[in-house]
């Protein structure tokens, strides 16, 4: 399949062949194939004439490469060397890299390479602690709730599969004073955090008031943050475990305080 518009053919009438390099004569300025760029093969007409007035004679291009006497009457130099080679040894090595340079570029991508290994095997291990980390924390918390549940008051009537259990730390702010730092409770999974702070504060046998409008209401706190569990009393506490802010077994803090967020190292 050809091509008309890309290369061009052959000024030879019985050739014709369109070529995507074609060579120019330097003496006759046509263009021909690979078959017919040489004087000789095309008859040249400004040879012929200039050999017989004896005016000029013929330029010949001997290859650069050794062992080799072609000849060309078309110079056809190497774009990086400059020098003539003909059509056998065109690719004369000229363009390759050296073993030199091919090191260095070795070396330019072995270091992006070797630091991308790098990067790689502290991420893989930093996972693998995360992971780990995760899955000891899992257990322990297993483990917690397992204590918890052989510890903790509550009301008797919540159905097993609808408690939940927190190890409760006590107020340090209120008036109330205990023996004990912290005390195993539950409650139902279904009851508002209202009620689930009114219930604890009675089995923990703190004042509450949190029914007074002016009064330091009593809230729960993350025990490991400090953080409010939920500032909404009328939010289930189901749903505050299914947000994963809180989870059945979990250290909590109840404190009077009207913020959000408390000092923890003090408990």
């Amino acid at each position: 399949m050809e091509f008309p518009k890309t290369g061009q053919q052959c000024t030879i009438d019985d050739c014709k062949q369109l070529d995507f390099l074609p060579f120019t004569c330097n003496y006759c300025g046509d263009i021909f194939c690979k078959n017919h760029f040489h004087v000789t093969c095309h008859k040249c007409c400004k040879v012929i004439d200039n050999e017989a007035d004896g005016t000029e004679k013929l330029t010949h291009f001997v290859c650069t490469k050794d062992e080799c006497s072609e000849k060309s009457p078309v110079e056809m130099p190497c774009v990086k060397c400059k020098k003539h080679f003909c059509l056998i040894h065109r690719h004369h090595g000229c363009l390759e890299l050296s073993t030199e340079q091919k090191l260095s570029e070795l070396k330019k991508w072995e270091k992006p390479k070797q630091e991308f290994v790098n990067a790689k095997t502290v991420a893989d291990k930093e996972i693998a602690k995360n992971l780990k980390k995760s899955q000891n924390s899992a257990m322990a918390n297993k483990v917690r709730l397992m204590r918890l549940k052989s510890k903790s008051c509550g009301n008797n009537g919540i159905p097993a599969d609808e408690r939940c259990y927190f190890l409760v730390y006590y107020p340090i702010n209120g008036s109330t004073k205990s023996s004990e730092s912290s005390k195993g409770v539950f409650v139902s999974t279904y009851w508002s955090i209202g009620k689930v702070i009114d219930t604890i504060a009675d089995l923990l046998k703190v004042p509450n008031n949190n029914n007074n409008t002016n009064a330091i209401k009593l809230r729960l706190f993350d025990y490991s943050t400090g953080n409010i569990v939920e500032d909404q009393m009328d939010t289930n506490l189901g749903k505050v475990i299914e947000a994963k802010t809180l989870f059945n077994g979990q250290d909590v803090i109840l404190e009077y305080s009207n913020e959000k967020i408390i000092d923890c190292n003090l408990y």
